[in-house]
């Protein structure tokens, strides 16, 4: 079976992540199960997973069945049966990122992990690429009319328009009660990294500039916070890695 809408950094990541997680007789949500890849790889590692997808007849494994879902929409999933939720090379496609997280939670258990595969637009490279074109990479423009519609002619579904970094996904999630875990290591960037070398001491100094001017009046709550944000904009992993490979846990 070949590798559907899935970036190989991601497949390595959640190969390491099954070698050094048991998540035997875990129940896992796949909520973009496409071919069955992923799912089969957690099937293996004998979790119990149920598989969705926006165009389930997509599935090629045999011993998994997905089911149709719509993540722009509430899911058709009881809550808090999850101990794992799967997320992967899909929230760039979703307009409603906000719901999209409030039902991951909801679906999780308490102490629940959600893992969060995309394209890394978070790294210096995708800050450059947004300054010069307001896009993920150097080298291409968003999606237009033309070209932002995915698939095929019967599968169709929105291309990456609703790119969202790092930022904003540990804002969103935190709404919905999920905190970040662990950034995990994947491919480093040389792109970033050269980048990086002309624009560092403007990059830390602007980032110090900022934290220190916001924080300076803020309760201590806000000042945790603005920390994490803080510490995450100069997370390493981030700056130089081509992809974001997240995990969260539910709060609560």
């Amino acid at each position: 079976m070949d590798i559907p809408h899935s970036r190989i950094n991601a497949i390595k990541f959640i190969h390491k992540y099954l070698e050094d997680t048991d998540v035997s007789g875990k129940t896992v949500i796949d909520l973009s199960a496409g071919k069955g890849y992923v799912a089969g790889l957690w099937s293996n590692a004998g979790a119990n997973v149920l598989a969705f997808d926006l165009y389930p007849d997509l599935m090629e494994n045999k011993n998994i069945q997905s089911q149709k879902i719509d993540l722009n929409k509430p899911f058709p999933i009881q809550s808090e049966i999850a101990d794992f939720v799967l997320l992967m090379e899909t929230i760039d496609h979703i307009s409603e990122q906000r719901l999209l997280f409030e039902e991951i939670s909801r679906i999780l258990k308490k102490d629940g992990i959600l893992i969060l595969t995309k394209p890394n637009n978070s790294n210096i490279s995708g800050r450059i690429a947004n300054l010069w074109l307001e896009s993920e990479r150097g080298d291409m423009f968003l999606p237009n009319e033309n070209t932002v519609i995915g698939y095929d002619d019967d599968r169709i579904y929105m291309g990456r328009i609703f790119l969202i970094g790092i930022q904003k996904i540990r804002t969103l999630a935190g709404l919905a009660g999920l905190k970040i875990h662990k950034i995990h290591k994947n491919q480093f960037g040389i792109s970033s990294f050269i980048f990086f070398i002309f624009i560092s001491w403007m990059f830390f100094l602007r980032t110090y500039l900022t934290f220190k001017k916001i924080s300076k009046n803020s309760s201590k709550v806000e000042k945790s916070a603005l920390k994490e944000q803080y510490l995450l904009n100069q997370n390493p992993t981030i700056l130089f890695h081509k992809h974001l490979c997240v995990t969260f846990k539910k709060q609560c």
